[in-house]
């Protein structure tokens, strides 16, 4: 195929005049009417973000308040982290509470503990675990899973009511210790 001249005149300044332009028309593969309205506006804009492009791929100045440190490049970093692992902590949770309705507590609390791991700061899967674990009959986690997720998430609405479930739990796990000791004494 054969481009009239004026395109490739047009590609040609555009790619000295912006060297950002190469790869936007490269990348586009959509015809030649968007290529000249892409090489349009890359020159209309073209110097302006040369300058915007090249700088976000340097690491920022420390010497400038409030920039940002560098990503750690093996993502180990808490910005990183989080970005990396919110959505599988999130379907992680959604499983869980999946296994929930079918009653299948054991593979819910496995699947809250494994959003925790991902993303050790997020309440939600703290919560969901006390309740899987309550439901088992395991108050002493349950109580250790509700105090967790207040430590993360103590301002939310339901705060007050996962309060009172510790209470409530800590006085039924003090009568089955009481219990326990009046088992041994017989």
């Amino acid at each position: 195929m054969k481009l009239p001249a004026t395109i490739v005149a047009a590609a040609c300044a555009a790619i000295l005049a912006w060297p950002g332009a190469a790869h936007a028309q490269s990348g586009s593969g959509q015809g030649s009417s968007s290529s000249s309205s892409s090489s349009k506006s890359g020159s209309s804009g073209g110097p302006q973000d040369s300058s915007s492009s090249s700088s976000s791929k340097r690491p920022p100045d420390p010497s400038v308040p409030g920039a940002a440190p560098p990503a750690a490049p093996d993502g180990s970093d808490p910005i990183s982290r989080r970005i990396n692992n919110s959505a599988p902590a999130q379907h992680d949770v959604e499983v869980g509470q999946y296994y929930m309705k079918r009653e299948k507590w054991d593979a819910a609390i496995d699947r809250f503990k494994d959003a925790v791991k991902l993303l050790p700061d997020y309440g939600l899967p703290y919560k969901l675990m006390g309740e899987s674990y309550e439901k088992k009959k395991f108050l002493q986690e349950a109580a250790e899973s509700y105090q967790k997720y207040l430590t993360f998430d103590e301002s939310k609405k339901d705060a007050e009511d996962v309060r009172k479930r510790i209470s409530r739990l800590q006085g039924e796990i003090q009568e089955q210790q009481k219990k326990r000791e009046a088992a041994t004494k017989q």
